[in-house]
């Protein structure tokens, strides 16, 4: 994303509205509850985030083994935008979360105190809504505040970029 969030504005914008407040919804409830679910040492989390009725959006943790359902772990890249598509045609929208070391993780590269254990830098939203054709991947770098309580935080331009998408 760049520094003022335009593509972010850009790619929400162009959605239908209907679409799109769907959407904002899931990016909210990332936004806003991500940080609860985040740990320095095992970074972010996989989780589905899915419409849940009218008004609720519901965050669940979906582990590598349900992942590995759906197709090789080693080829995430590949098939990890069919995971929420199934979710969609159910619930109407739903979007995978990850972090950008995922593929360390899966594949648990090198011995211990090697790069599988650096953290995670951003964080990857794989969103598909049931009027869409393509899913959408979008991705929020992130800040860790804090050394002896770390606490992810967003950047502010992320919230306001959000906050510009929502259908009027």
């Amino acid at each position: 994303m760049d520094d003022d969030g335009g593509h972010l504005l850009g790619e929400l914008q162009s959605l239908d509205p209907a679409v799109r407040a769907d959407v904002v919804r899931l990016l909210d409830r990332v936004v806003r509850d991500l940080p609860a679910h985040w740990r320095r040492r095992t970074g972010v989390p996989q989780l589905m985030v899915f419409l849940d009725g009218p008004e609720d959006v519901r965050m669940e943790r979906i582990t590598l083994r349900e992942l590995s359902e759906h197709g090789y772990l080693d080829e995430f890249s590949r098939w990890a935008g069919g995971v929420p598509v199934a979710k969609a045609r159910e619930h109407g929208c739903a979007a995978l979360v990850h972090g950008n070391r995922i593929h360390a993780r899966i594949n648990r590269i090198g011995p211990f105190g090697s790069g599988w254990h650096a953290p995670d830098t951003s964080v990857f939203v794989r969103v598909a809504h049931r009027d869409l054709k393509m899913t959408r991947s979008l991705s929020f770098e992130f800040d860790v505040e804090g050394r002896l309580l770390p606490r992810l935080v967003f950047p502010r331009r992320i919230l306001d970029t959000l906050a510009r998408a929502r259908p009027s």
